[in-house]
């Protein structure tokens, strides 16, 4: 575990506490319990993907914060239906709509409150998606799209579901596969949200089971790991997806990132507030020349030799 994430899960708790209204020696304890599990030795519970479906569990059962959260990703879904015709029009009057709506759909990943007034969303939104990807794979990502036999868009977050629809609806691949939780997991996607943002008019949505920390975890015998499996193109949002989908073997897998996360901030070599379209290829090219850059330079005994020998042609020393 990175010693970022205790900082950012025990925020994530706060906040989450806070808006429940727990009283402040209750949402102590909670913290502290966090703060113990996560160090309580390394091993695959505690590896970032885990992180939240933990804290989602430990905060539901002394809590019962399942229905007040599902309550608030519906009032986010509804907040962004209320800004899509809006985000339509935009996306139609551009000049390349795709790449228009791939940014609203970065935009979306990036707004961390949507329950503020609609104005300060759509202008929160619309800034956002002026803002084109520092990394940008995006016509490698449309030109493989357009070729793929099935196509697989993993979601991210409530709300942001409606942004990935308008994306999709550029795509217009007729074997596309939506893929979200089938369980709410703090403010994740889920089926539910997923349906109420309309999805099912552009792609088939698929629930992912249970609290994967892979998606090579994921059962072959449920629709989403045959799916996971036989896509030709994979489509992950946000970086919860990226820690789950980094470290798997060669696919063509496309990150559409807005990095908001110090560790993948340093993992992407990009600033916080930036966004990414990067194919897994350009990944693994970064992270091979980065290790290299930083591995200590072993030198030959041919070139040290050399070195001595021009050395004692230099500086021959006194002569007796």
């Amino acid at each position: 575990m990175f010693p970022e994430c205790v900082k950012c899960i025990v925020n994530q708790a706060e906040q989450l506490l806070q808006r429940n209204s727990v009283d402040k020696d209750q949402a102590n304890e909670v913290v502290l319990d966090l703060l113990r599990f996560m160090a309580g030795g390394e091993d695959e519970a505690k590896a970032a993907p885990a992180l939240p479906a933990y804290m989602n569990n430990l905060l539901n059962d002394r809590f019962r914060i399942d229905t007040a959260l599902k309550n608030e990703c519906r009032l986010i879904n509804d907040h962004l239906l209320h800004l899509e015709e809006i985000i339509r029009d935009d996306i139609s009057g551009s000049t390349r709509p795709a790449q228009k709506a791939l940014q609203y759909s970065l935009a979306g990943n990036s707004i961390m409150n949507y329950l503020n007034p609609l104005d300060v969303t759509e202008d929160a939104l619309k800034t956002a998606a002026a803002q084109m990807p520092v990394i940008d794979d995006s016509d490698r990502l449309f030109a493989q799209v357009k070729n793929a036999r099935t196509v697989l868009f993993i979601g991210d977050k409530a709300g942001e579901t409606v942004t990935d629809k308008l994306l999709m609806e550029q795509l217009r691949h007729p074997r596309m596969y939506y893929a979200v939780r089938q369980k709410g997991v703090l403010y994740e996607a889920t089926v539910d949200d997923a349906y109420q943002a309309g999805i099912d008019k552009v792609a088939r949505v698929i629930g992912i089971p249970g609290d994967i920390k892979s998606f090579s975890e994921v059962p072959e015998d449920t629709e989403a790991g045959k799916i996971y499996r036989e896509a030709d193109v994979i489509v992950s949002k946000g970086e919860h997806n990226f820690w789950r989908l980094h470290q798997e073997g060669k696919r063509d897998i496309f990150f559409l990132v807005s990095v908001n996360c110090q560790v993948v901030s340093k993992l992407l070599h990009v600033r916080k507030g930036r966004t990414v379209v990067m194919h897994q290829e350009q990944y693994r090219q970064r992270t091979a020349a980065r290790e290299k850059r930083s591995a200590p330079k072993h030198r030959s005994n041919d070139a040290v030799q050399r070195q001595t020998t021009c050395t004692q042609n230099v500086f021959p020393g006194p002569r007796f």
